[in-house]
């Protein structure tokens, strides 16, 4: 395919969203809108097959953009486009006639045309332009349902967003400052020898770390994923939080130059972060709260992976693969357990047996199970991985084949919550449902050859290394269920440590209104006070009168006289000036 016609493909992927939403501000053209919208991301899919590798650039569009596709951009395009494809058609048989449809899809297209836009840009204006309109989009899926739960999701996440958005600016504006240029090229060759390069990691670690739900970032996350409605939630957990991590490869001099402190920061962030979603995941009664924890888990572990970039740069070549196709089957193993979850019930038990057997595929694949795309994912991760250095190599090497196990007692969990209903229906769900959910199984089950077709199954090693964790985390379950250990176990609220520091915030706002009790009745005694200051005017001025008129008497007048005479006599005196 000739270079024009890639580009007309890519342009098409994201100015077609954007035309789709267009058609719904006015009634006549919003039954065709609505006819179009579950197809809006059909356009960039085939740009991800079709276009070749390259780079357009679109002098018009503010300081001269830069879009393309790279290995890396191409690989999440496919994944992206797809997901956010099957996510639209799914919602449009889960609204059925809602009048509310065409509310959801003019902000589901926004929020995909800033999504497809970020993945394809190859400098740092548009990269930052589609990474705003997908987040500030994403908001109104947030608070979709507008309920209290909603708006109080949506205030978190339209806080950290802002914090983030902020600090991505800057950092974006700073390595272009540095790198004489916005492309993303010359900002990784630049930043490694820059004096700003550690104040560009540390706004990206924290701006980026936000949509990656880093610890202690991550609080929006289980917020939001479920409080959005299922498709929404699909693509925020399968296609938009890859956002975060394709801008630290874009951004950080990943392969250039080694940045121990701040791969150490990774690391630690990274490794912690794995281990305390699954920690307070397993105390989540809500499956899709469950997700968005093992979502953060997941993240944690593609984070330690950018710290051991950052710490041996010569191992990054082979590693950028490895997270790449980590991320994909990631992102569309959450969104397609996300879209099982439209078979359940009000109480989110799933209503067809069938349904329940077909969401272990993908509860197995995030498991890193034998036979998945999972396990090649965690088996490429863990191989890179050993290319850290020491003491990191030897904490690696057993923390990673820990974190599958962790992550595979999750999905148990999960698996459990999800349970059929012992009156479960016989009737067979919407076609409208059905399909699409079923080739997002597919693609879950067959990712594996599409993004790493050169790379075997059948490798013994990894079989082993990625069945245990699997045995064990069954074992464990069965233990768990055989002596009920799990019945009574408190549930963590959603958000987790929010809660302390929503506590916090109200014993300020207690504070503050105590505070303005005191000011308020401070003031009213001043006004009561101002109300008698005539009064003590006039008492003031009638003392004053009396004691002018003492001192006016010639008696007084002369006794004072006399008494300044002495004193001056006294202190021009030899006997003064010897005391001084």
């Amino acid at each position: 395919m000739n270079s024009t016609m890639s580009d007309n493909l890519l342009l098409a992927g994201v100015l077609w969203p954007l035309l789709c939403t267009c058609l719904f501000a006015f009634r006549a053209t919003t039954p065709l809108a609505l006819t179009l919208a579950p197809w809006g991301a059909l356009p960039a899919l085939a740009a991800g097959f079709l276009a070749g590798q390259g780079e357009v650039r679109m002098s018009f569009l503010l300081l001269g953009s830069e879009l393309g596709l790279d290995a890396t951009g191409q690989s999440f395009l496919l994944s992206t486009a797809l997901l956010w494809l099957l996510a639209g058609v799914f919602a449009r048989g889960y609204f059925g006639q809602s009048d509310r449809q065409p509310c959801f899809y003019a902000l589901f297209l926004l929020t995909m045309a800033g999504n497809l836009l970020l993945v394809i840009s190859l400098d740092g204006l548009s990269f930052y332009l589609g990474f705003a309109l997908m987040s500030f989009a994403a908001y109104g899926l947030v608070i979709f349902d507008s309920n209290a739960a909603a708006f109080r999701a949506g205030r978190v996440y339209i806080l950290l967003v802002v914090l983030g958005e902020a600090m991505i600016l800057v950092a974006l504006l700073l390595a272009a400052k540095t790198a004489g240029s916005t492309s993303f090229a010359a900002i990784r060759d630049s930043l490694g020898t820059a004096e700003t390069g550690p104040l560009v990691i540390a706004l990206a670690l924290v701006g980026f770390g936000i949509k990656a739900g880093l610890l202690g970032l991550h609080v929006w996350m289980p917020l939001a994923y479920t409080s959005a409605p299922i498709p929404a939630s699909a693509v925020l957990a399968g296609a938009m939080i890859n956002a975060g991590l394709l801008g630290w490869v874009h951004l950080l001099p990943l392969g250039e130059n080694a940045f121990p402190v701040a791969a150490s920061v990774f690391l630690i962030l990274g490794l912690v972060t794995a281990f305390y979603g699954v920690a307070v995941g397993l105390f989540q009664r809500n499956p899709k709260t469950v997700l968005a924890y093992s979502s953060m888990s997941q993240m944690g572990i593609m984070s330690a992976a950018i710290g051991v970039g950052l710490i041996a740069p010569s191992a990054w070549a082979l590693l950028l693969p490895a997270v790449v196709f980590y991320a994909v089957n990631h992102g569309l193993s959450k969104g397609t357990l996300f879209l099982g979850l439209g078979f359940a019930d009000n109480d989110f038990r799933m209503r067809w047996r069938w349904a329940w057997i077909a969401l272990w595929l993908p509860a197995l694949s995030l498991a890193g199970a034998p036979f998945t795309s999972g396990m090649l994912a965690k088996s490429q991760m863990k191989a890179q991985f050993l290319q850290a250095p020491e003491p990191w190599e030897a904490a690696l090497h057993v923390l990673i084949p820990v974190s599958s196990l962790a992550t595979a007692i999750l999905m148990a969990r999960l698996l459990y919550l999800v349970r059929p209903v012992p009156d479960a229906q016989s009737a067979s769900p919407a076609w409208a449902l059905a399909w699409p959910w079923f080739l997002a199984l597919v693609s879950v089950a067959f990712s594996a050859w599409w993004f790493v077709p050169q790379m075997p199954l059948l490798d013994m090693k990894a079989i082993m290394d990625t069945l245990w964790p699997v045995l064990a985390s069954a074992a464990i379950a069965l233990i768990v269920l055989r002596w009920g250990l799990f019945r009574g176990a408190p549930s963590i609220p959603a958000g987790d440590n929010l809660i302390w520091v929503e506590s916090g915030l109200e014993a300020l706002c207690r504070a503050w209104r105590q505070q303005l009790a005191v000011i308020s009745s401070q003031k009213l005694a001043f006004q009561r006070l101002s109300a008698r200051v005539p009064v003590l005017a006039e008492a003031a001025s009638a003392a004053l009168g009396r004691t002018e008129a003492r001192l006016t008497r010639w008696r007084v007048a002369a006794q004072l006289v006399i008494l300044i005479i002495l004193a001056a006599s006294l202190m021009a005196s030899p006997v003064w000036t010897s005391l001084r």
